[in-house]
């Protein structure tokens, strides 16, 4: 199995790529936020307050049992396309139901397993969680994998990296305080601001994005072509200390003065 990549990226430069990611796709993250959660809740919330009885309780566990899975998917699908700027739509939070059988699949699995490791401790459920918390991502980017297959890559993708998800996730708890006092109509905006800036930390910890920090010069952009994308506006990173720049560096910046960036990101 090869060796995965280490996220050395720091939370608040992850955050900073899934917010130029949603520059001008506000709109259509928040409409596509707003149609999961109508899909996820609001049948729930209805049943519950005007047909509350042990049938209807049964019906919605059932419920949210089928459509998790398939609109996880749909919600990865989606804000990976947000990100990669591809072209998207609202209803492309549909798209998951289009591999129900291997979504509910792989929802079922990771929800096992989850409860089994949780069984041991809260500690352990916690770490499982993070663990299989890329297996929709890669089942979105390659849906001819299994189930299995998905959950292995998963854990060897997170390997390492469970603790820089954790601080990401952790980072945004200051935007989920104040979603509370807007009522959670602020979560419309915070949960695919959250959602694309893990799918950074997924395009680097798969291999799919590499960040090559300028030396001498506090920027990076996105300049790849394997995005169907225009470039990301540059931003302000912390410089490696004492890194000495190499060849290909030098005759990318033939003047230190100028700060000329040339591809700063590359594809493996």
């Amino acid at each position: 199995m090869e060796q995965n990549v280490i996220v050395n990226e720091s939370s608040s430069d992850l955050r900073t790529l899934g917010r130029q990611a949603l520059t001008g796709n506000w709109t259509v993250a928040v409409l596509g936020t707003l149609i999961q959660l109508v899909i996820v809740v609001i049948p729930v919330i209805v049943v519950t307050i005007f047909f509350e009885s042990q049938f209807t309780e049964n019906i919605v566990n059932l419920y949210s049992f089928l459509i998790s899975g398939p609109v996880t998917l749909g919600y990865a699908i989606f804000t990976i396309h947000i990100f990669r700027r591809i072209q998207t739509t609202p209803s492309e939070v549909f798209s998951g139901f289009e591999y129900f059988g291997k979504s509910l699949g792989l929802y079922f699995m990771t929800t096992l397993f989850t409860f089994l490791w949780a069984l041991l401790f809260i500690i352990p459920g916690i770490i499982a969680a993070y663990r299989y918390s890329m297996v929709y991502y890669i089942l979105a980017d390659n849906p001819e994998k299994g189930i299995m297959q998905c959950i292995r890559e998963s854990k060897q993708m997170m390997v390492g990296n469970k603790w820089k998800l954790f601080c990401l996730e952790i980072s945004f708890i200051g935007w989920a305080i104040l979603c509370v006092f807007t009522l959670g109509i602020g979560t419309l905006w915070l949960t695919p601001y959250m959602s694309v800036s893990t799918v950074a930390f997924y395009e680097i910890a798969k291999g799919n994005l590499k960040i090559r920090r300028i030396p001498n010069d506090g920027s990076f952009a996105n300049n790849n072509s394997n995005y169907d994308a225009s470039p990301f506006e540059p931003v302000v990173v912390d410089d490696e200390e004492n890194k000495e720049p190499s060849q290909e560096d030098i005759q990318q910046q033939p003047k230190k003065e100028e700060h000329k960036i040339e591809n700063p990101f590359e594809i493996k």
